[in-house]
């Protein structure tokens, strides 16, 4: 279980009025901005991903009728919902964090499974001790205000070791294994 999130350098995943613009330029056409192709590659990769339903909202703003996941999306939810496929893209609503895990590891097989963003339920499974590695995409910009990617965790301090850093155009991608 990778937590992959876009983060400022003041530590927001998301700008004010959940704006995912400034932080997710890259994948946007911002062209100071800039994934690097073996971050991409790994997410691509991916059996499943995981993201909130806030996340999705703000991403529907941004992505409009992009095709951008490749792969099964389950997004925990307190609204109950029918499967939706957009654009090629299963999008499966459950009912908790964990849930989504269950269902994304089902799924994922021997392929990593990726929380995208999504701050609440990063935070919740982050707290849980169900993340193996942190994945983060840190843009040089101050934003201010918005919500803070590691703002409410269960349990700290929580030990993480670097294990790569790899510079990108207008990214910082660092990578972390959470120590369990």
């Amino acid at each position: 279980m990778v937590l992959y999130a876009s983060m400022s350098l003041d530590g927001y995943a998301t700008g004010p009025n959940d704006d995912l613009s400034v932080l997710h330029g890259w994948a946007f056409g911002d062209p100071t901005m800039e994934m690097h192709p073996v971050v991409g590659g790994e997410f691509f990769n991916a059996g499943a991903v995981i993201l909130g339903a806030r996340t999705l909202r703000a991403g529907d703003r941004a992505w409009g009728d992009e095709d951008i996941f490749p792969m099964p999306v389950f997004v925990p939810t307190h609204e109950a919902r029918e499967p939706v496929t957009r654009n090629g893209t299963l999008f499966t609503f459950v009912d908790s964090a964990e849930e989504a895990l269950d269902c994304a590891v089902r799924v994922a097989g021997d392929r990593d499974v990726y929380i995208m963003g999504s701050p609440n339920v990063a935070q919740q499974l982050l707290s849980a001790n169900l993340v193996d590695a942190v994945e983060l995409a840190i843009t040089g910009v101050l934003l201010g205000s918005g919500v803070k990617l590691f703002d409410r965790l269960a349990r700290t301090p929580m030990r993480m070791q670097p294990t790569r850093v790899i510079e990108s155009k207008g990214i910082t991608h660092v990578r972390y294994d959470v120590q369990h």
